[in-house]
């Protein structure tokens, strides 16, 4: 076993001030490091790298069911059981549908995710494999994450301390990148206190001679899908009458700087992301703009859209032959007939992952779990939508931040895949059912 030191003296001091900070905990930490995906606290002899967001969560989870047991009732508050119960629901059959490899047992062949790259990968009959069981614990771990997250952050004064510590570790992840792009054109090492997985754990990687910003992420596109649904919250904080979070000329900077950054990750995903919120921000700022500029506005994106749009179509045809072409559409088609082949619990969760977020569901855990899923979702939307329009207008911009950012990480997984080892995809839908479930009526600003 090989031991990142400097990262283990991070959560040797984060360890410390738990103890001594009665207020922070390790779910804190969690949050404040979540982008950190690329920064390995400790590898084992297989290559198998342990990320410092997975132990700092499994320490928080631990604290969380420590202090759980010590209470003489374990709760949970009325406005969050409807979806804690979905929760449990989905994470049962994502364990039943681990029955499914030993019924086919080498009936049907299936696409190896796992052996090889895609582009190479042949279809091979399906049997049982503890890869299999090792997917869907990291699928549990992410609904872990949203059951502590929501119910560790039940008030106003908790949700305003997780979006500090997130978007304080968003900013720093957004700098870190921008220094990683100065290293690269001023032609100095690159230090990689954080990045020993992933793009940069040899130095920044580029394209066509300019770097591709990850920063302490493990690829370009993990930064993007980091990125993208917290720009609803420097936008709208920037908009609140009061401070809110920090100051409104922080949040105003920071979302014109991540608009900026988005497209410097030469991703995929990050130009589209930076495509959708340039929409959002239109469609926000409309009621600013008299009725002919309103028009010039929507014409100038609907052309900006329909020319990016057909350069798509372009980029698409030119890879549709080449190894990343093949990556994301060869999942997503044989997808398509597995789950055909299999519509009730599909092949079993992890399987067979796809570069999308809805076949994913579907062929790794059929109609049975996808509908679950999707149900979960719309109460979440649904909690978070009618929170708008009867809170007070002080505290509105925080519930339209909330369901932006929502919709945002839902967008980012259908548009690359569904992240759901990495666990930023489920402290966004924590998050998401922490704000909606919260109880105005008793809180104050």
């Amino acid at each position: 076993m090989n031991i990142n030191w400097f990262v283990f003296i991070i959560i040797v001091v984060i360890t410390f001030i738990v103890i001594f900070k009665k207020e922070f905990k390790y779910i804190d930490a969690f949050v404040f490091f979540i982008p950190f995906n690329a920064t390995v606290v400790f590898s084992t002899h297989d290559s198998t790298a342990i990320n410092l967001p997975f132990i700092l969560f499994v320490f928080a989870a631990i604290s969380y069911f420590i202090n759980k047991s010590l209470q003489s009732k374990f709760t949970i508050s009325k406005s969050k059981k409807n979806i804690i119960n979905w929760l449990i629901v989905i994470g049962f059959i994502a364990i039943f549908s681990q029955i499914m490899p030993y019924i086919i047992d080498g009936k049907y062949m299936v696409l190896d995710r796992y052996k090889e790259s895609i582009y190479w990968a042949k279809e091979e009959a399906l049997y049982p494999s503890m890869q299999w069981v090792t997917q869907t614990i990291y699928f549990l771990i992410g609904l872990l994450v949203v059951i502590v997250v929501s119910d560790t952050y039940k008030t106003i004064s908790d949700i305003k301390k997780v979006l500090k510590l997130l978007l304080a570790g968003i900013t720093f992840m957004i700098f870190w990148g921008w220094f990683g792009d100065l290293t690269y054109f001023l032609g100095i090492p690159y230090p990689q206190f954080f990045n020993q997985i992933g793009m940069n754990k040899l130095g920044i990687e580029s394209f066509n001679g300019y770097p591709r910003m990850s920063s302490v992420t493990m690829e370009a596109s993990y930064f993007a899908q980091i990125l993208i649904p917290t720009t609803p919250y420097f936008y709208w904080f920037s908009q609140q009458n009061k401070t809110f979070i920090f100051d409104k000329t922080f949040h105003k900077r920071m979302y014109l700087l991540s608009i900026i950054t988005l497209p410097l990750a030469i991703t995929t995903t990050g130009v589209l992301g930076f495509f959708i919120i340039i929409g959002l921000l239109l469609k926000n700022s409309m009621r600013l703009f008299t009725l002919k500029s309103k028009y010039f506005l929507v014409s100038l994106y609907s052309i900006l859209v329909l020319t990016f749009f057909i350069f798509s179509i372009k980029y698409l045809i030119n890879i549709s032959g080449t190894y990343s072409g093949i990556e994301r559409f060869k999942t997503v088609h044989y997808g398509v007939f597995y789950f055909l082949d299999y519509p009730i619990l599909g092949l079993g969760w992890g399987v067979f992952p796809t570069y999308d977020f809805i076949i994913n569901l579907l062929v790794n855990f059929g109609l049975l779990g996808a509908i679950p899923f999707l149900i979960l979702l719309y109460n979440i939307f649904i909690k978070l939508h009618v929170k708008i329009k009867k809170v007070d207008k002080n505290i509105r911009p925080l519930f339209k931040a909330a369901i932006e950012s929502f919709i945002l990480i839902l967008i980012d997984s259908q548009l690359s895949g569904f992240i759901y080892h990495s666990q930023y995809f489920w402290l966004y839908i924590g998050l998401a059912v922490s704000i909606g479930s919260l109880e105005l009526n008793k809180e104050s600003l």
